[in-house]
């Protein structure tokens, strides 16, 4: 409890805020269309490489299909094709390019009513193997080997244990995903594809392999035939205009042989619960999540959240969380799109304290005296966090989600304009919302069996149970 002294803190060399630059820096963008999919050019130096997103747009799926997604750009890039199995395809992928890899995006569009659901093939190649990428990325879509129940089963399996194996280093994340799953069809989807609802899945996946392959089988084939779909794709394509005007004709070539159909979105009905839950792991710590949609609480976006959530996680967290409550981490999270604000632990020998202790946030921040230093400081580290340094791909696939989420490049200036503006005032503000959140707020807990059984005794079986493992 002890604070640091005047002395020590003057020792550390410090910046200020004139030392910030004022504006954003801008990444360029060129939006096109070729043979109906969208395309996006981000003319960056690239040191003559080809970076490549190819996005399906995951609205194309049927709702009892949206699973699939979680493992089917795997699908795509390992079972092999018709002309090759999947050890030549991995070796032809690693001679010809520098690497193919599969990730999934979602995300509410702020100020509209569909959200954002993606996934993403994402490859590199140099300039003159930019063919060879090119060519591989077409055998895969067009003609992938989807009739092999032993290759699929052994993906699966193996992705399931994956899972399994990652809910203990990653169970902050895991929590926070299911948690975000009550509040918006995006945070559904992302459930539905990357969390627990996805490894669910991927048991039941492993059994229906075995006893219903045709359905199994037929299900892939649907997924393929949805999202391979040049008409509801975007292309996303960072390199410099001198190979842009070379690659152009070839990626055009490969979208034109792509299948094409008229695009409609699906109507998902999503289930958002509004149930307080207990995931039970054996282990002997707990990852405790709570959280809440600030916007639907009353409050309004303004960029000192970044300031605020930045001193919130390095003293108050920091302190109670972790330093006396004996967590290994705690952190709270908001994502300016959606207003969903959460707080977590990690590896948390707690867990009703540690939620007293995320309900004291309001107070904490009622009761701050802050200097005018250390007011900077946190503002520093948020432009920090704002300007953090990318790599060309990096900065063409950031780009590109900001495109597909709708925000702007002055919108993005009036938040970091607030976060350079905030006062002490913007901490009373959000302390009024979090006082709310504290009320309302939902409870997602991953942990000890003992621990959630304890807490449900005591709190009059709050936690909704589900074993995990």
């Amino acid at each position: 409890n002890a604070a640091d002294s005047p002395e020590a803190l003057a020792a550390i060399p410090v910046l200020t805020l004139d030392d910030l630059d004022k504006q954003n820096k801008l990444i360029p963008i060129e939006r096109s269309k070729s043979s109906g999919c969208d395309v996006l050019y981000h003319d960056l130096f690239t040191n003559g490489i080809v970076y490549l997103d190819l996005g399906f747009n995951l609205k194309a799926l049927p709702q009892h299909l949206l699973p699939y997604a979680g493992i089917f750009g795997t699908v795509l890039l390992e079972m092999g094709t018709e002309k090759e199995d999947f050890v030549k395809l991995s070796q032809r992928i690693g001679a010809k390019t520098g690497g193919i890899s599969t990730t999934d995006f979602t995300s509410v569009r702020p100020n509209r009513d569909d959200d954002c659901a993606y996934m993403f093939l994402r490859g590199k190649a140099t300039v003159p193997q930019a063919e060879d990428l090119l060519s591989i990325l077409s055998d895969v879509l067009l003609s992938v080997k989807l009739d092999d129940p032993e290759r699929l089963r052994q993906m699966v399996l193996e992705t399931k244990a994956s899972r399994e194996a990652g809910l203990i280093p990653g169970g902050h994340g895991v929590v926070n995903t299911r948690l975000k799953a009550h509040f918006n069809e995006a945070g559904w989807v992302a459930e539905q594809i990357s969390g627990l609802d996805q490894l669910f899945f991927l048991r039941k996946l492993a059994a229906r392999i075995d006893n219903d392959w045709p359905a199994v089988l037929a299900d892939l084939q649907a997924v393929r035939e949805n999202l391979v779909n040049r008409s509801g794709m975007i292309c996303n394509v960072t390199l410099d205009n001198a190979n842009w005007k070379a690659f152009r004709p070839l990626l055009d070539t490969f979208l034109e042989n792509l299948p094409a159909a008229p695009y409609k979105a699906t109507q998902w009905a999503p289930t958002l619960g509004s149930e307080h839950e207990g995931l039970t792991i054996p282990v002997k710590v707990n990852y405790v999540a709570k959280g809440s949609n600030l916007y639907q609480l009353g409050y309004q976006l303004h960029g000192s959240i970044a300031v605020i959530t930045n001193l919130v996680r390095a003293t108050w967290l920091w302190e109670k969380v972790r330093v006396q409550g004996g967590a290994y981490g705690g952190f709270i999270v908001f994502d300016k799109h959606s207003g969903v604000l959460s707080f977590i632990s990690y590896r948390d020998p707690n867990l009703t304290a540690t939620l007293d202790n995320y309900d004291g946030t309001a107070d904490f921040l009622r009761e701050l005296a802050l200097s005018s230093q250390e007011l900077a400081k946190n503002i520093i580290g948020s432009i920090g966090t704002i300007d953090g340094y990318q790599l060309p791909d990096a900065k063409g696939y950031t780009s590109m989600l900001r495109h597909l989420i709708g925000e702007s490049d002055q919108e993005r200036q009036l938040y970091r304009e607030q976060v350079l503006a905030t006062s002490i005032d913007d901490f009373r503000a959000l302390a009024d919302a979090l006082s709310l959140l504290n009320r309302q707020g939902l409870v997602a807990v991953l942990g000890s069996p003992e621990a959630i059984a304890k807490a449900n005794e005591s709190n009059g079986s709050w936690l909704k149970v589900t074993k995990v493992m």
